[in-house]
């Protein structure tokens, strides 16, 4: 997406008069001051309380335009008043809208109801009480202080009483509100004296929003005559504003276009621009484009804090110190750690990649040394279970200790964080919450990890990350609600699809209908119609744009019911589309004659075969992926896990004449010790592990079958072992060949002894019966004859199943015919492809089908750009 040009902004008061903003607030401000009349009242006595926050400073503005040298009233929200009166300290039981004090105040609620060990359970009621109280705080804090009981205990029975068979159910909604009713609110302050009708103001006038607020009705009752309710703003009495319709196949579509949209009214002047958030994550999507090229973008609804960077740390080091940690879980806490060298923890990596340790305790236990220097102290010190103000502190520490810290608090969202969480010394905050004191000196409620984690997850994911507002902003968003008497250029509204822009809203919470409406609680009727009135003002803006996608997660969509009835034609796209030349690459043939690897493996020798640019790329280049840390189990953890099995039990069988039993025995028990020691029983109790044990048995004896019949030959000496897994290295030339056998047995001949070669294989019957079809085209057992250049031997795979036929007993030895003249011809080609290879011959990308569907390479070649 390319951007429009910004030109020079206008001055937005040139359209003031014009605007429905200004129509709005002139009406007001008319009926401010014929109350100021009726009521002889002065104005700098007059207290006029907004919806919200936000319109305090556009109020001012719209009186100093009428009264330019007047004394004006004190604009204010029922919050902002009450916090210019008297500061507020909450009680250690009241609900406090503070996520942290709150989760735990629900959570010691509910300590007599449900067992600790019902962890779950208590974690989701804790979070259903939570959502139930703050719902019932608006109502709560309508009534006056000294009458609260007695609220909750009239309506306790129309309350509870619909869920009285429905234990969890009547249990939240009775402690919901038993907790509302027993809380104070800072708000309480304007049914005191200090805010008592003659003392800060002699009249209050209520400037109603698209929905009642309840404490401010309350307050006019309480003021009676000296106050008085007008509802702000009057309907357009006409759609007068130019429309956009932008129908997108996608969110990234709409996301797009949507940005398009505001570049384009920022081009054009028409600042700031309103940008409505319908759908959070479209919304962030929408801004993170705009801050790419640009533009300052100020937030005011802001996102949860348990999606940025900073919450992502803290858990990071939670997940970190867990027995049970994966080994990408620590390696990633260490990579965001500034106090651990970045080169020793790529080191620590790779060496984990290669040797396949997934769980950290398996790092720990293979390469101890390899780790940076205080990790050790650093996880350790957080395994223990301690009280909730010893787990914030210490995780504090370790923050610190990591180098995260600096991080945290650099950072505006890291200093909420630590605010929200009381990291640190502040976690003795919560002390009293927990029934610790150090006066008391009583023992402290012991927190586990995953208690004292799952804590954090709550709190993360019910405080709210508000980012710095700049006051410069050309793009604000907001709620579609919030744009009541905003003074915008142009509206750009993205979700306006079925799913995000119903006109029928569903209400949030637990409560039934009769119960909303015995609490005094907004119900659907209610909710919707202030949406279509929070709609119908979009009426009288002079420009909108309205966007909606037609697939949402990968089902068909359609627009708002509002969309569709405006029956508009879809809008031009409004980016700007950007010519360009098509430029097809062109085939890579590149040569490195400094870069010919001194040492060959069997598979690189296959990787230059199959495709000379993969050879480049991967063992010339040395671009290698890192190898996965699945936790998963796989076919090739079955293959690594039987080639050390049969090592042991070959290396420790003391007579080839052995019995069956004793070898079964031994088998089955060296199996278990090596998945135990690899750590493939380590989780789940060994879940992932089992299918593989359970092919076990059928593998254990055909090889026993075959082995018996291996080592009891008619004619001639029997296949003796000899080693396993057995490291060579030959030279060829000025290079060397290199590999590892899995397996060399010795059979006495009349001409001597032979040596035989085997390589295992747990892969398809099939895929081994091709690897011998044409001997002269394999590559790896003649490989491996060519690492014994001197000896006579024979050569072959062998085919490791649990399953028999006809046709093949379960494991079956697959000779490779001719392979002395297969190693001489293959040690020819080696030495000629190696020699051309230093000469400077290209290395073009020939490889086709099979080959290049799982080829690492794949893109670097670019031949797919090519087709």
């Amino acid at each position: 997406m390319t951007p429009a040009s910004l030109s020079p902004a206008p001055d937005p008061r040139a359209s003031l008069q014009a605007s429905p903003a200004s129509r709005a607030w002139s009406g007001a401000m008319a009926q401010i001051e014929h109350f100021l009349t009726v009521r002889n009242c002065h104005p700098a006595r007059l207290t006029v309380l907004v919806p919200y926050a936000q319109l305090m400073e556009p109020a001012r503005r719209a009186w100093a335009l009428r009264h330019p040298s007047a004394m004006s009233p004190r604009f204010e929200t029922t919050r902002n008043w009450a916090s210019g009166l008297q500061p507020f300290d909450p009680a250690p039981t009241d609900l406090s809208m503070d996520a942290a004090r709150d989760t735990l105040m629900a959570s010691s609620m509910l300590e007599r109801w449900v067992p600790r060990d019902e962890a779950a359970l208590r974690r989701e009621l804790t979070e259903r009480l939570v959502e139930a109280a703050r719902q019932l705080a608006p109502v709560a804090a309508a009534q006056p202080p000294a009458e609260r009981a007695q609220w909750a205990q009239g309506l306790e029975e129309e309350v509870v009483g619909p869920w009285v068979n429905l234990r969890w159910e009547a249990l939240i909604a009775r402690l919901a509100l038993t907790w509302a009713a027993a809380s104070s609110y800072p708000t309480d302050v304007l049914w005191g004296e200090l805010a008592a009708p003659g003392e800060v103001a002699d009249g209050l006038l209520v400037l109603q929003g698209y929905q009642p607020d309840l404490l401010a009705q309350a307050l006019t009752r309480r003021w009676g005559d000296a106050a008085c309710t007008l509802e702000l703003p009057p309907e357009p009495e006409q759609d007068t504003g130019s429309w956009g319709f932008h129908p997108s196949s996608d969110a990234e579509d709409e996301a797009q276009r949507a940005a398009a949209c505001v570049l384009a009214h920022l081009a054009a002047g028409r600042v700031p621009v309103a940008l409505v958030a319908n759908d959070r994550l479209l919304t962030r999507r929408i801004a993170a484009w705009l801050h790419g090229v640009g533009v300052a973008v100020r937030d005011e609804t802001g996102w949860k804090l348990s999606t940025t960077q900073a919450a992502a740390r803290v858990v990071g080091l939670l997940r970190a110190v867990d027995p049970r940690a994966s080994t990408d879980d620590v390696i990633d806490w260490l990579k965001h750690s500034p106090a651990y060298d970045a080169a020793a923890v790529s080191a620590l990596e790779a060496q984990a990649r290669r040797a396949g340790l997934s769980q950290w305790r398996q790092v720990q236990a293979g390469l101890a040394d390899h780790i940076p220097e205080g990790v050790a102290d650093v996880l350790g010190d957080l395994g223990a279970s301690r009280p909730l103000p010893v787990w914030l502190k210490d995780v504090g520490a370790a923050l610190g200790a990591c180098g995260q810290w600096a991080e945290l608090e650099a950072d505006a969202a890291g200093r909420q964080l630590v605010q929200a969480l009381r990291l640190g010394e502040a976690g003795i905050e919560l002390a009293s919450l927990e029934g610790w004191s150090d006066a008391e000196r009583r023992p402290a409620r012991r927190w586990s990890l995953s208690m004292f984690t799952a804590w954090v997850r709550d709190v993360l994911e019910g405080s709210g990350f508000q980012p710095p507002v700049s006051a410069q902003a050309d793009v604000v968003v907001l709620p579609l609600a919030q744009l009541l008497c905003r003074e915008v250029g142009a509206v750009v509204v993205p979700g306006c699809d079925e799913v995000h822009l119903s006109p029928n809203p569903e209400p949030s919470g637990q409560w039934t209908p009769a119960q909303r409406q015995a609490l005094g609680l907004p119900d659907r009727e209610a909710l919707a119609q202030a949406l279509r009135r929070a709609w119908g003002w979009l009426q009288g803006e002079p420009m909108v744009d309205l966007l909606w996608r037609t697939s949402h997660r990968g089902e068909a969509a359609s627009a708002s019911p509002w969309v569709l009835a405006l029956q508009a034609q879809a809008s031009p796209d409004p980016r700007v589309a950007r010519g360009l030349a098509a430029a097809p690459p062109s085939a890579e043939a590149p040569d490195a004659p400094t870069l010919v690897p001194h040492a060959l493996s069997a598979s690189a020798y296959q990787d230059l075969r199959t495709c000379p640019y993969k050879f480049f790329a991967l063992r010339m280049l040395q671009l290698g992926e890192a190898d996965e840390l699945d936790a998963e189990v796989d076919q090739r953890d079955l293959g690594n896990w039987l080639h050390e099995v049969l090592r042991q039990f070959h290396e420790g069988r003391a007579d080839a004449g052995a019995s069956p039993e004793r070898d079964r025995e031994r088998l089955d028990a060296l199996a278990q010790d090596t998945a135990r020691q690899r750590g493939l029983l380590a989780q789940a109790d060994g879940a992932p592990f089992l299918p593989f044990l359970a092919v076990w048995p059928g593998l254990r004896d055909g090889y026993l079958d075959w082995l018996r019949r291996h080592e009891a030959v008619a004619d001639g000496a029997a296949p003796v072992f000899e080693a396993a897994e057995v490291s060579k290295q030959v030279p060829l030339g000025p290079w060397k060949l290199r590999g590892q056998l899995d397996r060399i047995d010795r059979q006495d001949g009349p001409n001597g002894p032979i040596r035989i070669v085997m390589d295992y294989k747990t892969e398809s019957r099939q895929t081994t019966r091709d690897r011998v079809a044409n001997p002269l085209e394999d590559t790896q057992l003649a490989f491996y004859a060519a690492l014994l250049p001197d000896e006579r031997l024979r050569a072959g795979y062998l085919s490791i199943t649990d399953q028999r036929n006809d046709r093949d007993p379960a494991t079956h030895f697959f000779e490779l015919p001719d392979v002395m003249e297969a190693r001489e011809r293959l040690l020819d080609a080696i030495r000629h492809d190696l020699e051309r290879l230093a000469a400077g011959a290209k290395l073009p990308a020939l490889g086709e089908g099979r080959s290049c569907e799982h080829c690492a390479a794949r893109g670097l070649c670019r031949k797919d750009f090519r087709a």
